[in-house]
């Protein structure tokens, strides 16, 4: 591409992914060697970095910054906001993202995404040569979900802060999705989760041209009620509830089967005369259990 001279434009961010940019065109990453340098003046640039959500002031700044720009006009998005908006989504003085704006070439999730992945993304587009880096030590990068061990309990998605991970119930099976593009890497899903099926990896995410297409998911079947067939919860789920009673109340195992037909009917059906007349039944078989 010859000389790279690199415009940095902030829409609306915390300045963390500001800090990251400037990290990785440092000395010691050796992009200066290739040609590559930030200006101050986005008529002397061929390449725009925006980091932040967009806010409203800033829509008509941006386009004219992009309209500045020398040929091939490359504009990068770096950093979750300004994938996705992040936590900031849906707010007042936020209206859409970067890419409804002026054309994105290649977006950089991560919250901040580290400088490492920042040299290997620029540098990538920029066809000068690949410059793959080991992450830091007890560098917190992509969440990794182990789906078998997943009960599609929902708790990791309750407690993300930017709603980067989605349960869907896609015909008998129920979809966990972790969206990368909204992920900070906070680590709190992996926290939360009772099954230890999520684990914050150091894999750092990767450059893409799709800011949609990035992230991965999970799918577990759905128990049909055995009453009136229709799924509604996550198999997994309610065999892991039913060998957890077991397991903390041991005088409880020779119920086990029946603890996991009750828990076998949808929520309309747990309803009915009949249905509930069982569960009292139960309820008082295990009281007098214990």
């Amino acid at each position: 591409m010859g000389e790279v001279n690199i415009y940095r434009l902030d829409v609306g961010s915390c300045n963390g992914c500001d800090i990251e940019v400037f990290s990785a065109l440092a000395t010691r990453f050796g992009l200066e060697k290739l040609g590559v340098k930030l200006v101050d003046d986005p008529s002397e640039a061929n390449v725009l970095i925006i980091t932040g959500v967009p806010t409203i002031k800033m829509h008509e700044v941006l386009k004219e910054v992009r309209g500045k720009l020398k040929s091939p006009k490359l504009a990068i998005s770096v950093g979750a906001c300004a994938l996705s908006g992040e936590a900031f989504e849906g707010s007042y003085s936020v209206d859409g993202m970067v890419d409804d704006i002026i054309h994105v070439d290649a977006y950089v999730p991560g919250c901040p995404p580290s400088p490492q992945a920042i040299v290997e993304a620029l540098a990538n587009v920029l066809e000068l040569g690949p410059r793959a880096s080991e992450a830091p030590s007890g560098f917190r990068g992509m969440p990794q979900l182990d789906a078998e061990k997943c009960t599609a309990c929902g708790a990791c998605a309750q407690v993300c802060p930017t709603g980067a991970i989605e349960l869907a119930d896609e015909d008998s099976e129920r979809v966990v999705k972790f969206k990368y593009e909204k992920c900070i890497s906070c680590a709190f899903c992996e926290e939360v989760c009772p099954e230890e099926a999520i684990s914050i990896s150091a894999e750092r995410p990767s450059l893409t041209k799709n800011r949609k297409a990035i992230g991965i998911s999970g799918r577990m079947g759905l128990q049909r009620c055995s009453v009136c067939g229709k799924p509604f919860a996550p198999t997994s789920q309610l065999q892991r509830a039913a060998d957890r009673i077991v397991e903390d109340v041991k005088e409880f195992q020779a119920y086990r089967d029946l603890i996991a037909q009750a828990m076998g009917l949808c929520q309309n059906c747990r309803m009915l005369p009949e249905n509930i007349r069982k569960a009292k039944i139960l309820l008082f078989k295990l009281d007098r259990a214990v």
